[in-house]
């Protein structure tokens, strides 16, 4: 079962006070335990082998719940409370806390094994952990129920000579393999056995790569020289057991429990420094909005992993990996020294994968945040060139709409000048003749007036026709249905026009779809040969809709030329549509707009 935020902190709670509780027992024992000359400076000993390896596993399992190292350690520091009942004179506890010292000599070797993640990865790691543990069952659990007493000195207790008797012992003699050849043999094979996970753990050093030194360095830094430090115990206890070297040599293995405790701690506190000034230089690295191959580099800088991979899922029927160029790259297979991390959105849809360095692998936290940083940066870069292109767009459709403004000024003006201007001119220099011809030949003055009459009814018509043009009343007085049928009745191709839902819209709407159906029906009349009929569709069912459809020969849109369509799509995107326009050779062309609309009150 899972353990929630809640009682993951409830476990830790109860750990912390059992945590007190042996480390108040180790102390009690010791003070107590009648077989220290300094008691209270060996139970502040006893009681740190027992509170510092609690206490940093109680950090570790706070800061990572779900990783097994943190309960791991607190659990080895429990176990190593009980090597402390190796103080007291009473001959049950103190065997009890002998025996149990040949136990967590196979925890300690797996914990330093495991570190960082809790679990022994490597074979040679597994195999070092069950030969340590054989030895023990074989070499030297048998001796706790035939031998008269433990060897001494020991790193686990004082005495010497004064120290209890074995209250496992089962038999009445002590077999003399147990004193003569057992304990020479276990002990060659313990020495051969610690220098062993000594080498293992100098050659992992050796081979880490920088972020896994973070972690590892000052714990296997300390585990390796307890692992040294206790052969040549064994050596000197044998070659001289009552030399002070060995009381010294003892306590040093037992002091080293504690500072390789230390070494866990620092390992992490490196760490999670690492952490955040990783996340400080990857937040300072993407403030340039990096595309894809520069967001690699600035990843591996971050997370001090030269070697590191981004890859970038790709949805649908070719769905695959690609790098940040978009072409096809295959995943690491899984291998010890590197790992993969998947990157999700938050509706848990695939976006992206990390391979890594393994040490980041116990960090998950990291990498994800990292990764979080990675696609925001990468959707940042696609919204600010979504934005880019379309500020573009707007600008170069300001551009046309200035251009096509301007050109719609000149020839207004220049149908001004050739036509009604004109006309007028003509219209002044007329009536100053009828002026001057009144006094004189009133008949010839009344013809030219009437003369005058026709000429200033056609200069309306043309005044009225360019008015028109530019903003036609009808669309103003009746609107958008009205005005293109009226357009449609002056199609010299057959037009028909069908119409659902369409009210009254803002002037800018309506001009735009007018005109842009105007423009397609001029577009039809010029240029879509062979067409017999146009059919005009106008639908209001919540945005705008509005079709042009012929049935003439068709072009490719591709290629086509001229500022016809491109105005269209200016003057829709001016009101927030959209334009269509599909065609084909022989499948006649149809012109599709769209506008999101608020239709106004109907006017009275």
């Amino acid at each position: 079962m899972a353990h929630g935020p809640d009682s993951s902190g409830s476990d830790i709670a109860v750990a912390a006070v059992a945590g007190v509780l042996l480390t108040a027992l180790a102390v009690v024992v010791t003070v107590t335990g009648g077989l220290s000359a300094h008691p209270w400076p060996a139970a502040i000993g006893r009681g740190a082998i027992v509170a510092v390896p609690i206490a940093v596993g109680l950090y570790a399992w706070r800061r990572r719940p779900h990783s097994r190292f943190g309960r791991l350690l607190v659990a080895v520091g429990a176990a190593w409370s009980i090597t402390t009942l190796a103080g007291s004179s009473n001959s049950v506890l103190y065997s009890t806390g002998r025996v149990a010292a040949w136990i967590v000599e196979v925890g300690f070797v797996y914990v330093i094994l495991a570190f960082p993640s809790g679990r022994l990865t490597g074979r040679a790691d597994r195999a070092l952990v069950v030969a340590l543990s054989v030895l023990v069952l074989v070499g030297y659990m048998p001796t706790a129920f035939l031998a008269d007493r433990y060897p001494t000195p020991s790193p686990w207790t004082e005495c010497r000579s004064e120290c209890p008797d074995n209250a496992f012992q089962v038999v009445d003699t002590e077999p003399r393999f147990v004193v003569h050849g057992l304990p020479a043999a276990r002990e060659v094979l313990t020495i051969l056995a610690f220098l062993a996970v000594a080498a293992v753990l100098a050659q992992r050093v050796g081979t880490a790569t920088r972020l896994t030194r973070l972690t590892i360095a000052p714990v296997l830094a300390v585990a390796t020289v307890r692992l040294v430090v206790y052969p040549v115990a064994i050596l000197v206890r044998r070659a001289s057991p009552d030399s002070a070297a060995v009381d010294a040599l003892a306590w040093t293995l037992a002091l080293l429990i504690p500072l390789m405790a230390i070494g866990f701690l620092v390992g992490l506190v490196r760490w999670r420094m690492f952490a955040g000034a990783a996340l400080e230089r990857l937040a300072h690295g993407l403030q340039a909005r990096p595309d894809g191959a520069r967001l690699r580099s600035v990843l591996a800088e971050a997370l001090g992993d030269p070697s590191l991979l981004v890859a970038y899922w790709r949805g649908g029927s070719r769905g695959g990996w690609v790098d940040a160029n978009g072409g096809p790259v295959e995943l690491p297979a899984p291998d010890p020294g590197r790992s993969v991390t998947g990157i999700y959105d938050e509706d848990g849809r695939r976006l992206a994968a990390i391979a890594h360095d393994d040490a980041l692998h116990d960090q998950p936290e990291l990498v994800e945040a990292a990764a979080t940083f990675a696609i925001m940066a990468l959707e940042n870069e696609r919204l600010g060139a979504q934005v880019e292109s379309s500020l573009r767009e707007v600008q170069e459709s300001r551009a046309r709409i200035l251009a096509s403004a301007d050109e719609e000024r000149r020839r207004i003006e220049r149908d001004l000048h050739d036509g009604a201007q004109q006309r007028l001119v003509g219209l002044r220099i007329k009536l100053e003749l009828v002026e001057e011809l009144m006094p004189s030949d009133p008949a010839r003055g009344r013809e030219l007036l009437h003369e005058l009459g026709d000429e200033t009814v056609e200069a309306l018509e043309e005044v009225r026709s360019l008015a028109q043009g530019v903003y036609p009343a009808l669309l103003a007085r009746r609107g958008l249905v009205d005005a293109l049928r009226e357009a449609s009745l002056r199609s010299p191709i057959s037009t028909s026009l069908e119409h659902s839902g369409v009210g009254r819209y803002r002037e800018a709407v309506e001009s735009a779809v007018y005109f842009c159906c105007l423009e397609g029906l001029q577009n039809a009349a010029k240029h879509a040969s062979g067409a017999t009929r146009i059919h005009v569709a106008l639908v209001d069912d919540g945005v705008l809709r509005f079709e042009v459809r012929d049935d003439g020969v068709g072009f490719e849109p591709a290629t086509a030329s001229g500022a016809g369509l491109t105005n269209m799509r200016d003057r829709v995107a001016a009101v927030g549509g959209d334009l269509i326009v599909l065609s084909g050779d022989g499948e006649g062309t149809r012109v599709m707009g769209r506008v999101p609309v608020s239709p106004l009150p109907r006017r009275s």
